[in-house]
């Protein structure tokens, strides 16, 4: 749980069990984002110029869910869009994962991160929610059926509650 520390810094304190998971966790949110789909025959110009992102909506829905089409109504300016932002988009992604790893790798318990930290914290934690609500196909807030003993529906609330208190410490 996340609580407004001294200095502007926030303090998060995890057991063993919380530190293993989000761990893991972050680790392969970062696999599912270092191997982008169209790396395969890229216009070798076009990736100098940092151009060469895919066109096409990825196939795998939490990556779909992740880059969505930028206009429903579009295909060809949505390919666009794709072409020139995706690539960006994800190395953000992957530069805010890192520092929620390298801070989760020198854990000892209790630690603090700053302001800027907790902003990729922030964008770390949602992304793990939309992907993993993505999996298990949680569409809108609404309860949904699942049974009590769902595994991913407990990792799914934890980590809306870890993000919670970390949004509550900011403000």
């Amino acid at each position: 749980m996340f609580k407004s520390g001294l200095g502007g810094k926030l303090t998060l304190k995890l057991d063993d069990a919380e530190l293993g998971v989000l761990s893991q966790l972050f680790e392969q949110m970062a696999e599912l984002l270092e191997h982008p789909e169209s790396e395969a025959g890229a216009d070798p110009l076009a990736k100098m110029l940092n151009m060469s992102g895919s066109t096409q909506i990825s196939e795998d829905p939490a990556l779909a869910r992740l880059f969505p089409d930028g206009y429903s109504d579009d295909e060809h300016a949505s390919a666009d869009f794709r072409r020139f932002t995706e690539q960006d988009l994800r190395a953000q992604k992957l530069a805010a994962l890192a520092t929620v790893r390298v801070s989760l790798s020198d854990w000892t318990g209790k630690s603090s991160i700053t302001a800027q930290q907790a902003q990729d914290w922030l964008k770390g934690l949602n992304d793990l929610r939309l992907v993993l609500g993505t999996r298990l196909e949680i569409t809108d807030e609404v309860e949904t059926d699942f049974g009590a003993d769902e595994p991913g529906i407990h990792l799914y609330n934890y980590l809306t509650y870890l993000q919670g208190t970390l949004i509550d410490a900011l403000t």
